[in-house]
């Protein structure tokens, strides 16, 4: 898979800053604040806010054929940035120009049903990131996806009931079943055994013909070396490496987790 790196970028990030205002998740009422005011007036005009700073001077272009992978640990903002160029968070800088047409999925739990069956399931994610199909369409794209999974009989079993595995299989038939602008698979692939994941690459190549591009997370070396054309490492709030050397980036992933490299100016490139 290659891109065309002289064309418009499909997506186009600027100095992105993002950062998370802890205090909102303290649950202090109106009440609580009053008091506050009352019992320390001063105290509580010069108390700063509890800021925990995510991201910070991110800016990265993925044009048409792009797989883009996000590298990094726990926690170093990975989801959170594919939730800003989803449009579901808001960064408090920075310029984000994203298609229209996002297909974004984060995790194989996501906005399911565990009592319901694999097929039900199927069906309500379809109509939550396929909201532009009649349910005409809607069925002949599910039915389809449903039949790529080769999940058989277990279509009907309660979601509960499947492994991570089937419920990788199950999520990636469905996401991966008709064209994107940009397509976002957070953690998704993983899971899934080594024949699947064979015949998802084929059904994405194919995807990509006729689509954008794709940002995919995975804490699997091996999968993001065989399935991406580019990385971004994300260490520290910034990005520590940003290319087409998969080996490097993931090279360089595992040096920061060691803590062997630090990133700024003089950071590997």
């Amino acid at each position: 898979m290659t891109s065309t790196a002289t064309s418009k970028p499909i997506l186009s990030v600027r100095d992105l800053h993002l950062s998370f205002d802890l205090d909102l998740q303290k649950g202090h009422t109106v009440r609580d604040a009053f008091v506050q005011l009352i019992k320390a007036p001063f105290q509580s005009i010069l108390d700063q806010k509890s800021v925990h700073p995510v991201l910070e001077d991110i800016s990265f272009d993925l044009h048409k054929g792009d797989v883009m992978a996000f590298i990094g640990e726990n926690g170093s903002g990975k989801t959170s940035l594919c939730r800003c160029i989803a449009g579901m968070i808001h960064p408090q800088q920075g310029v984000i120009e994203a298609p229209q047409n996002i297909q974004a999925i984060f995790s194989t739990a996501t906005a399911l049903h565990y009592s319901l069956t694999g097929r039900e399931n199927a069906y309500l994610l379809g109509e939550l990131i396929f909201p532009h199909l009649c349910p005409k369409e809607l069925k002949e794209v599910i039915e389809e996806a449903l039949k790529f999974s080769e999940l058989g009989k277990f279509l009907e079993a309660p979601f509960y009931t499947y492994s991570k595995g089937m419920q990788a299989r199950l999520f990636l038939s469905v996401v991966t079943s008709i064209p994107s602008e940009l397509l976002i698979l957070d953690e998704v692939y993983d899971g899934a055994d080594q024949f699947f994941q064979e015949k998802v690459k084929v059904r994405m190549k194919r995807i990509l013909k006729d689509s954008g591009a794709v940002i995919f997370i995975s804490h699997s070396s091996d999968l993001v070396a065989q399935v991406c054309n580019k990385a971004i490492v994300l260490h520290d709030k910034k990005i520590a490496f940003s290319g087409e050397n998969i080996e490097k980036a993931i090279t360089i992933y595992r040096s920061l987790h060691q803590g062997a490299y630090v990133t700024g100016p003089n950071s590997p490139s």
